[in-house]
C-alpha cells in the first residue's frame, strides 16, 4: 500500500500508537511507522487462527503493514530502532471473515429496500471493521451495481480506506417464480433477484451475470415453509453447471435434507445455511460434504435471537454502535412473540446445534456466516454472537476461531489474511479477555488493527451513538 493510503484517516483510521493511549482515547504519541520501520507487539496471548495452540507471552513484528516475525517473545529478534507496543494481559486474534451477509438494507430498527444506498453499504462496512470483521461476502441482493462498484474500487485501489471491510459480492442471485405471488427470495430484495423460469433461462442469466465477474453465484432452493415454489432439480443443476462453466462457484440457500444431498451431487460449492428442517444434517450428508469439499455456513444467530430472549440485546458491545431506541424496538419484537412460537424456535435451534456438531466432528469445512444485515443481525456485532453460538454448540474454541478466520479467508481467496503468520497482513483484534476460556470474550475489544494501523473506534462510536467511550 502506498503512503497516501496508509495515512488515510477518513472513516476512522488512526495512527498506530501505544495500547494505553488507544484505550484511554488520548492523543496519539506517534504517527504510523514510516515505511521500512518496524513495530513490535509483545506480551499478548496470540491465537494465530490456524487451529494451533495459542502462544502465551507472544510477540510479532510488523513492517509495512505485514507480519515479519511471530512467536514467543523470547524467540523474537527485535529489529534495531523498532518501536514496541506492550500488550501484556491481552489476547490477539486475526480479524474475522464472514462468508454470508447482506449489506446496505438495515438502518435503525428496520430492514428494507428504502434504506439501500452506497452510503449505507459503506456505513455497514465501517461497522464491520469496528468489531474486527475484515471481510464480508454479500450474497445475492445488490441494487444498481452498488456493491460491484465498491468491490471493484477496493480492488483497483481507488477506494483506499482501511476503515472499510473488504467487500465480496454475488451481485443478484437466482430464484424461481411463484405464480400469483412474489418469489421466495429474501423479503427485502424479491425485486432484484432473478426469477429463472426454466433451465435455459437460468443458464442465460448466469452467462450474463458472469460478465460482471461476481465472486460467487447465489441460488435460493427451498419453498419458504411451503409458501413459495421450490426450485426444481433441473433448474438448480443448470445454475450450478453454468456457474462452473463460467469459472464461478455456486452457493445455495437450502432448508431440506434431501435437497442438500442432491445439491452436493449436482456440484454445489457451498451452503449458505445448514439444513433447518427435521431431521437436520445426517451422517450421509456429512460424508457427502466432506468428500466433495463443500463449505458449510454456520448461520446460527439468525435463528437464535428469539431462543435467547431479549436479554442478549443488553450486551454493552451492541450499544457501542446501536442507539437505545433501536435496541428497545428489537426487544419489543422478541417480547411480543407467542410462547408456542418461542418453543418451536427452540426445537429448530436444537437441530442446528446438533447439525453443527455433526459437521464439526465429521471434518467438514465450516465457515462463520452470520446472515448479517437484516432483522436484528447488526453488522459486526452479529459475527461475535456467531462465534459464541458455535462454541455453545460444541465446536472446540480453536476450531471456532479457525472457522471465523483462516477458513473464511481461504473460501474468499484472501491468501494474505486469516492467520497471524510471517508474510500475512497485520490485520488483527486486540482483546481484553481470552475467548478460549469464554467465547463471548471476543466482544471485549481493546483495539482493531488493519495493516498494522489502529482504527479510531472512539470516533466511530461517537458518529453512530453520540458517545465516544463505551
Amino acid at each position: 500500500m502506498d503512503e497516501g493510503a496508509r495515512m488515510n484517516v477518513h472513516a476512522g483510521v488512526a495512527a498506530a500508537f501505544t495500547l494505553a493511549s488507544l484505550v484511554a482515547g488520548c492523543t496519539p504519541e506517534r504517527s504510523v511507522a514510516p515505511d521500512g520501520d518496524a513495530l513490535v507487539f509483545e506480551g499478548a496471548r496470540l491465537i494465530t487462527g490456524d487451529g494451533s495452540a495459542a502462544i502465551e507471552n507472544g510477540a510479532f513484528v510488523v513492517r509495512n503493514g505485514k507480519i515479519e516475525q511471530i512467536g514467543a517473545s523470547s524467540a523474537i529478534e527485535k529489529p534495531a530502532g523498532a518501536s514496541t507496543i506492550d500488550l501484556r494481559g491481552k489476547t490477539v486474534m486475526p480479524m474475522i471473515v464472514n462468508v454470508h451477509g447482506h449489506v446496505g438494507y438495515m438502518k435503525g430498527a428496520t430492514t428494507g429496500s428504502e434504506h439501500y444506498s452506497r452510503e449505507n453499504v459503506l456505513d455497514h462496512l465501517r461497522r464491520f471493521v469496528y468489531y474486527g470483521v475484515g471481510a464480508i461476502q454479500s450474497l445475492g441482493t445488490e441494487r444498481g451495481g452498488v456493491e460491484m462498484d465498491i468491490r471493484d474500487e477496493q480492488r483497483a485501489g481507488t477506494l483506499k480506506d482501511l476503515g472499510l471491510a473488504t467487500l465480496f459480492t454475488a451481485a443478484n442471485g437466482v430464484v424461481v417464480p411463484t405464480p400469483g405471488s412474489v418469489n421466495g427470495g429474501p423479503f427485502f430484495a424479491t425485486d432484484v433477484v432473478h426469477e429463472a423460469a426454466s433451465p435455459d433461462d437460468a443458464r442465460r442469466y448466469v452467462q450474463a451475470l458472469a460478465a460482471s465477474k461476481p465472486d460467487i453465484v447465489k441460488l435460493w432452493v427451498d419453498d419458504r415453509n411451503g409458501t413459495k415454489t421450490k426450485m426444481s432439480k433441473d433448474v438448480y443443476r443448470a445454475v450450478i453447471d453454468e456457474a462452473h462453466q463460467q469459472g464461478l462457484r455456486a452457493v445455495a440457500h437450502v432448508y431440506y435434507l434431501e435437497d442438500a444431498k442432491d445439491l452436493v451431487h449436482a456440484g454445489v460449492d457451498g451452503f449458505a445455511h445448514m439444513v433447518r428442517a427435521e431431521p437436520g444434517v445426517d451422517d450421509e450428508l456429512v460424508r457427502l460434504i466432506v468428500e466433495s469439499d463443500v463449505f458449510a455456513c454456520t448461520t446460527m444467530t439468525i435463528q437464535k435471537g428469539r431462543v435467547d430472549g431479549p436479554s442478549w440485546l443488553d450486551d454493552p458491545a451492541l450499544a457501542e454502535t446501536v442507539r437505545p431506541e433501536v435496541i428497545a424496538e428489537w426487544k419489543a419484537r422478541i417480547e411480543s412473540a407467542a410462547p408456542e412460537a418461542v418453543e418451536s424456535a427452540k426445537l429448530r435451534y436444537a437441530l442446528l446445534e446438533d447439525s453443527l456438531r455433526k459437521l464439526s466432528e465429521g471434518g467438514a469445512r465450516i465457515a462463520l456466516c452470520g446472515d448479517t444485515g437484516l432483522l436484528s443481525q447488526a453488522p459486526g456485532f452479529t459475527e461475535h454472537r456467531e462465534l459464541e453460538a458455535m462454541a455453545q454448540a460444541g465446536m472446540p474454541p480453536l476450531e471456532v476461531i479457525r472457522a471465523a478466520t483462516q477458513v473464511g479467508a481461504a473460501i474468499l481467496g484472501l491468501r494474505d489474511r486469516g492467520t497471524l503468520a510471517p508474510g500475512m497482513r497485520a490485520d488483527f483484534i486486540v482483546l481484553n479477555a481470552n475467548p478460549l476460556e469464554r467465547m463471548a470474550n471476543s466482544r471485549k475489544i481493546a483495539a482493531v488493527y488493519r495493516e498494522g494501523i489502529a482504527i479510531d473506534r472512539a470516533a466511530l462510536r461517537a458518529s453512530w451513538t453520540g458517545v465516544g467511550e463505551p
